[in-house]
């Protein structure tokens, strides 16, 4: 394959008036909804900041207090997002940003971002969609014509008719649709996830590795479909027949089997309602307990000759709840990740689906990650109660407790700190989805090459 051969594969392309309309508008369409996305998320980050500045002196400066009084003040865990969300947001939009940490309760997360969007962001697409969507077109504007217009037009058999290899040619038409298409759609991406990367803290997330995977990801994904569309163009009769065959490819694999795979892993894997779980979780670990169960309590303890009875009623009021959080809240984030495992592996069906879930993944917004916060703040809560609680019980029922807090005893109180998780744990986690966007990968190339094999001039 000469460099002649390729300029002159090149020289052909960009003489196509409808690739050069898309090679402008691609880039200037993901442009544009990336900027979108980057204002608003470069101003939660600075919120973030700031709030948690602000959070930790609030925590420092709140005075001598009763240490269980403290426990019900409180803290607020704010959640550190990945600085891909600009990019593949996944659930960002829909989950709360930060939890409140008290005793006795486990409070939902809070201050989506989507409540303070104005109705334009609320539907505006991101960088990922528009890849999901939008991307199939372009690599099936670049491939469709491929082959199927010159053999209309006559010049594929002269070409082949003055000595021109068809492997040659094949692969050097394919060399420069792959490059036309990394131009158009991934080296922005990859820019704009760069620029991301510097202007957003990482917080842990290995930011450059995921763009990488990210990025490798939707290669793949756009590869698919140049490689069906040059299978369709080595056989279809026309040029306009194969771009029929391929926007009705594009309608069923990126609009209506995602739409489909979606509703599917409901009915396959269903999760209770989110009212009914906090109604049983409240029938089953209430914040403060009846009369009755806390006059028995306090006998036991009494009974027991505890120096401080009601340190000790707190204490064991808190810790019993423990397990009534982990088994009723437990069963519902297992539920959830379970669909999203069953929505993973109807990749099979779509690789717009396989995407969809290893590119949230990847990105670091899916809710499997999620919950990796929220645990971390549970736990936090947990450590945090139980510290003030034995604060308190080191003190006899008459004493003063709050006389040994003071400024310096907040400060012995470690601040919420989070660290992303391991690249390697997300990737294993979501191994089924992106085995099966490979597998598409692979499928597609075998389906060109066969098209190629019998090519016909």
């Amino acid at each position: 394959m000469s460099a002649a051969l390729l300029r002159a594969e090149a020289q052909r392309l960009w003489r196509e008036p409808r690739l050069r309309w898309v090679a402008m508008l691609a880039p200037l369409l993901l442009l544009i909804v990336f900027f979108s996305s980057m204002n608003g998320a470069a101003r939660l980050a600075d919120e973030r900041t700031r709030f948690a500045a602000s959070e930790r002196a609030r925590w420092v400066a709140q005075g001598q207090k009763d240490p269980h009084s403290a426990a019900h003040f409180g803290v607020w865990a704010v959640k550190p997002s990945s600085p891909l969300v600009v990019l593949a947001p996944g659930i960002e939009p829909f989950v709360g940003l930060s939890v409140w940490l008290e005793a006795h309760k486990r409070n939902e997360m809070i201050f989506r971002p989507g409540q303070d969007a104005d109705p334009i962001m609320r539907s505006a697409a991101s960088v990922a969609q528009v890849l999901e969507v939008l991307g199939p077109i372009f690599a099936i504007l670049l491939g469709f014509a491929g082959f199927a217009q010159d053999r209309q037009r006559g010049t594929l058999r002269m070409a082949f008719g003055n000595g021109a290899a068809p492997a040659r040619l094949l692969l050097a038409r394919f060399a420069v649709m792959v490059g036309a298409l990394v131009c158009m759609a991934l080296a922005p991406v990859v820019a704009m996830g760069t620029f991301a990367l510097q202007a957003l803290p990482d917080a842990g997330w290995n930011g450059a590795s995921r763009l990488a995977i990210w990025s490798l990801l939707n290669f793949m994904y756009l590869l698919v479909f140049l490689l069906i569309a040059l299978a369709v163009s080595l056989k279809a009769p026309s040029g306009r027949a194969a771009l029929t065959i391929m926007l009705v490819l594009w309608l069923v694999l990126c609009v209506v089997l995602p739409r489909a795979a979606g509703n599917a892993a409901q009915v396959l894997a269903p999760v209770p309602s989110y009212q009914e779980v906090r109604s049983r979780l409240e029938n089953a670990a209430p914040a403060y307990e009846g009369a009755e169960k806390w006059e028995a309590r306090r006998r036991a303890l009494v009974k027991a000759n505890v120096s401080n009875v009601r340190a000790a009623q707190l204490d064991q009021s808190e810790r019993e709840s423990h397990e009534v959080f982990d088994r009723i809240l437990g069963r519902f984030y297992d539920s959830v990740e379970e669909q999203d495992r069953a929505f993973g592996w109807l990749g099979a069906i779509s690789p717009t689906v396989a995407l969809q879930a290893a590119g949230a993944a990847v990105a670091g917004t899916d809710f499997y990650q999620h919950r990796l916060f929220i645990d971390a703040a549970e736990t936090y809560r947990r450590a945090m109660v139980n510290r003030l609680n034995g604060d308190l019980m080191r003190h006899t029922e008459h004493e003063d407790a709050s006389a040994s807090t003071g400024k310096q005893f907040w400060e012995s109180v470690p601040a919420f700190a989070y660290r992303a998780p391991p690249l390697r744990g997300v990737l294993v986690n979501a191994a089924a989805p992106l085995l099966l966007l490979s597998g598409w990968c692979v499928l597609a190339g075998l389906a060109a090459w066969r098209a190629a094999k019998g090519v016909q001039p």
